[in-house]
């Protein structure tokens, strides 16, 4: 009767066991199902914030050179010393000078301005090429500034005149010349002038 059936229909009709093997199969489908959605779940935890750091440290990366590179466009000052010591002079011996040298080391021109002393004994003026600024002292220079082109180099001078205050200013002196910039790093800088002042 079931080999007529059989033969009636054209097909085989599954036994129990092939039923049996296939739901089996199909629930080690359905296993293999959730595991790799568990082993994807996983990976994502572990994969997201990798990619969310990998994307920071880039776009760090890329902030950094663009910053890097607006820095290397700033000028930069460089000088030849900040302090200078005149040892024992003397009041007699008439004004001392000093002159330093600023250098631009940057890409774009360093300005200078605001020239001005700590005291009216001390003055300082400023040389680049074959411009000359007046001598300031301590009322500065509030409307005078110069440029030094990339590469080139300036003269600060600085004059003391020991006999200045007189008599009232024979022992250690400490002097300072101040000036501003238009390098981020060295916007205010100064120069110390030290000395031993005698009769």
């Amino acid at each position: 009767m079931e080999s007529t059936n059989q033969m009636t229909n054209g097909t085989q009709q599954p036994t129990k066991r092939d039923l049996r093997f296939q739901k089996q199969q199909e629930e080690q489908s359905a296993r293999l199902r959730q595991i790799r959605s568990k082993k994807i779940k996983k990976m994502a935890i572990f994969i997201i914030p990798v990619l969310i750091i990998a994307g920071a440290v880039a776009f760090w990366a890329i902030k950094s050179s663009d910053t890097s590179g607006n820095q290397s466009s700033d000028p930069k000052m460089e000088i030849s010393a900040s302090e200078y010591d005149f040892g024992t002079i003397s009041m007699a011996a008439g004004t001392i000078k000093k002159t330093f040298e600023i250098k631009n080391t940057g890409a774009s021109d360093l300005k200078i301005e605001n020239i001005m002393t700590s005291c009216h004994c001390t003055g300082a003026s400023l040389k680049v090429g074959d411009k000359k600024s007046p001598t300031f002292g301590m009322n500065g220079s509030a409307f005078w500034s110069q440029k030094i082109a990339p590469g080139e180099t300036a003269e600060l001078e600085a004059i003391f005149d020991p006999a200045y205050h007189g008599p009232a200013g024979t022992g250690a002196a400490t002097r300072e010349i101040y000036f501003t910039t238009n390098d981020p790093g060295n916007k205010d800088a100064k120069v110390t002038l030290n000395a031993k002042v005698t009769p």
